[in-house]
């Protein structure tokens, strides 16, 4: 497995209160090639190990574009023939036929099946199947009376995307909600950009112009 950490300039975490700005990146993991898709894990990283994660925000494709595939099966049940980008449709089975492994799909919890504990803004749609993220959807936890606490790794992993092998990806910004703590009635917010795959020269130059907008309208 292959790790890359993206932290794109002062403009990539944005935070209510600088004391608690302890979401620190996007970090992209490339886990390989299965069934001929490129896996990539999609963590977000915390410098403190008792921040509480709230949801994933806006997200937006800024350069390249998501063409993501989906198994078409709810919990490996192939007479469903669904597939969905909340982890709650993709099985939790570590089995190595197992959708888990191939599939698509955010979560809040890092984990896949009825542990996922997600839910879809109302701006992902249906969530059914489709290639990419509609701009600025989001997504929750299902269960907010749980907390859902970074821990000692923190990192917790929010999404997957599978795509199909040589395919160019993309580059998201995306934003992240949490509070510092269990206890802590405070939402804080942060945002940075994340790339899957290599995108095009093109693209990558388009995204240096976003990058310079984006810094532009915050200033």
């Amino acid at each position: 497995m292959k790790s890359l950490s993206l932290l794109v300039g002062a403009s990539a975490l944005i935070a209510t209160s600088a004391a608690n700005a302890t979401f620190t990146n996007w970090e992209v993991v490339v886990m390989g090639t299965v069934a001929g898709r490129e896996i990539y894990q999609v963590w977000a990283v915390f410098d403190n190990a008792s921040n509480v994660v709230l949801n994933c925000l806006q997200h937006d494709i800024v350069a390249g574009s998501l063409n993501a595939l989906h198994t078409d099966a709810y919990l490996d049940d192939s007479s469903m023939a669904i597939g969905h980008w909340n982890a709650s449709y993709t099985s939790a089975s570590t089995a190595a036929t197992s959708n888990q492994f191939r599939d698509s799909f955010v979560t809040m919890t890092g984990k896949t099946g009825a542990q996922s504990s997600t839910a879809l803004d109302p701006s992902f749609g249906t969530g059914v199947a489709t290639n990419s993220i509609p701009y600025h959807a989001g997504w929750y936890t299902a269960n907010p009376s749980v907390a859902i606490v970074v821990g000692a790794t923190k990192r917790i992993k929010m999404m997957q995307i599978a795509l199909a092998t040589g395919d160019t990806g993309y580059t998201a910004h995306l934003g992240m909600g949490y509070k510092s703590s269990t206890a802590s009635t405070t939402a804080v917010w942060g945002w940075g950009d994340y790339t899957v795959g290599i995108p095009a020269p093109g693209a990558i130059a388009l995204l240096g112009i976003a990058g310079l907008v984006s810094r532009r309208r915050r200033a």
